[in-house]
């Protein structure tokens, strides 16, 4: 099942989902699925928490937005019951994520509809031709902020409404990052040595997205550097290259050394 919300006619057992609590009864909440065309959903008082619950609005309100879980659903009468005792802090979170980053990708693609001249329908086809193809739009999205466009070249979205997309993207999502960390140490008896140190150094800097690059000066001989990327492979990746620059560049008009900092 694809992990973004979908307009399907019923949900699945197991499922989580997004509820607004309409009405509370000592036997439990009757609650609106706004995923799911504001189909009706019932929280029975026993899965609201672990043991007795005497006191239903202890755990929630009226017009309250909860995360549960399906626990059961019955086509023919349209009836699905829920739980919030199933439901642990990690999947509210994971399930709240999921919605934001939907939204998020649902506004991009408003922004991009009137950027290029778009209409609806077009908007809503290349939106699903994204999500078929990532299993989230949002997910489609990062691969795009990483410079990944081939990826969306089999899509048959014209070239430069993905580069708009990629545009907008960049301004409204940001990629988490890793980092690196390390100590270099140089030491040389060239008379021009400090120069040469810098230069070397200087080779390797730079500021681009995913692939930044920091030395900083902690005191002759050592020098701290640092990689950030999107992920710790791609991190090391750039480190071992940024070293072996560094490396060629001293040559052998100095001694070097590197010892990575463990985290």
């Amino acid at each position: 099942m694809k992990q973004e919300i979908e307009n399907q006619d019923m949900p699945e057992v197991g499922e989580l989902v997004l509820a607004l609590v309409t009405s509370m009864s000592s036997h439990g909440a009757k609650v609106v699925l706004e995923e799911y065309n504001n189909m009706y959903g019932f929280l029975h008082v026993s899965e609201i928490a672990t043991g007795w619950v005497k006191n239903v609005s202890r755990f929630i309100t009226v017009n309250q937005k909860v995360v549960l879980k399906v626990i059961r659903v019955d086509s023919a009468r349209t009836e699905v019951d829920l739980s919030l005792r199933q439901v642990s802090g990690e999947d509210r979170k994971q399930k709240l994520l999921s919605i934001k980053r939907y939204d998020k990708s649902r506004s991009i693609f408003d922004t991009l509809q009137t950027k290029a001249k778009l209409t609806e329908d077009q908007k809503n086809e290349y939106f699903d031709k994204v999500e078929n193809q990532f299993g989230t739009v949002y997910s489609g999205l990062e691969e795009l902020i990483r410079d990944r466009d081939e990826a969306f070249d089999k899509l048959g979205i014209p070239k430069k409404v993905v580069t708009e997309l990629a545009n907008i993207s960049k301004s409204k999502i940001s990629i988490p990052m890793v980092n690196v960390t390390g100590i270099i140490q140089v030491t040389t008896q060239d008379p021009d040595g400090i120069n040469l140190i810098k230069s070397s150094m200087s080779q390797v800097l730079s500021n681009k997205a995913g692939k930044k690059v920091e030395i900083s000066y902690l005191g002759s001989p050592k020098y701290k550097i640092t990689v950030y990327s999107e992920d710790y492979k791609s991190a090391e990746k750039k480190l071992s290259s940024a070293l072996e620059k560094i490396k060629k560049s001293i040559g052998k008009k100095a001694d070097f050394s590197f010892s990575k900092e463990q985290t």
